[in-house]
């Protein structure tokens, strides 16, 4: 794990456990069903072999994946739970870096293809990304 960041910030706690190089991309390869070594080896290459087995073993112990044999892993929901974050990095890199998507999202149900959206909790209105702000938290009062 690389060095903490000492911050009680959530995105700081969440790049100390997938920030690290590779990480992400062995989340995405196990997301579309990458599950036994080697597939993954061979879908990322440039990944040392030692790098990839360290990587999967803190993945294991943060609870993100688990082991289905000796060879094989398969993402818990806290692992799952991360589609969305990826999904919103390939919309980003697709629309300013212009790269070809790698994947497409499709609802195990029914098939369909998915749509990352951001919805407000108060008037129910649909935000794009150039309407969305995100501001620090109210300081908790105090009483007294």
């Amino acid at each position: 794990m690389a060095k903490p960041y000492e911050l009680d910030c959530p995105v700081a706690r969440s790049l100390e456990v997938i920030g690290e190089r590779w990480t992400l991309l062995i989340i995405r390869e196990l997301l579309m069903g990458h599950a036994r070594y080697g597939e993954i080896v061979s879908a990322l290459p440039g990944i040392p072999p030692n790098l990839l087995s360290d990587r999967l073993r803190f993945l294991e112990s943060e609870g993100i994946l688990a082991r289905l044999d000796p060879k094989g892993y398969t993402l818990t929901e806290k692992g799952r739970s991360l589609a969305p974050a990826l999904g919103a990095l390939a919309v980003w890199g697709m629309r300013y870096y212009e790269e070809p998507p790698s994947a497409v999202a499709r609802h195990a149900g029914c098939g369909g293809r998915v749509h990352g959206h951001w919805t407000c909790d108060v008037c129910g209105e649909e935000v794009s990304s150039d309407h969305l702000e995100l501001l620090a938290p109210s300081p908790p009062k105090v009483p007294g």
